[in-house]
């Protein structure tokens, strides 16, 4: 895969309905995106979906919203993927910001993250949808 999409299912009609879409019948050449929704097999364990994603997926996306913030799951997706950054030496970490965070949402991992890395905001703005588009295709071409 190129692209492993860590989000909250709370979220998931957004990544069905807007980012599959966009990354992967308007790009060209269409990118090859991994969710749990499509790509994780029934019975399994979810730690080892998690794992298996991360190592099948040249980048990871965390789709940061309130809901993937309060979420154990997606803590620990953000964990491992942190981790597999460090064992790899490898920045293939990418962070959208889909909405405000609330501060209590915000966990001292969660938060050092968005100080240090520079991220993608999604916004209502029609400008600003195009750049974050723009702005992930080329994220996900280097």
């Amino acid at each position: 895969f190129d692209l492993f999409v860590s989000h909250n299912s709370s979220d998931a009609a957004w990544v069905k309905n807007v980012l599959l879409p966009e990354l992967e019948k308007r790009s060209q050449p269409p990118f090859k995106v991994c969710v749990y929704s499509r790509n994780w097999l029934v019975g399994r364990h979810i730690d080892e979906c998690i794992v298996e994603s991360l190592e099948q997926s040249r980048k990871t996306l965390l789709l940061v919203t309130n809901a993937f913030a309060e979420s154990q799951w997606c803590q620990f997706e953000m964990t491992m993927a942190q981790h597999r950054l460090i064992e790899k030496d490898n920045d293939n970490l990418l962070l959208a910001v889909m909405e405000d965070i609330e501060p209590i949402n915000l966990n001292p991992r969660l938060r050092l993250m968005m100080k240090r890395k520079v991220y993608l905001q999604w916004t209502d703005d029609e400008v600003g949808q195009l750049i974050f588009w723009e702005r992930l295709k080329q994220m996900l071409r280097s």
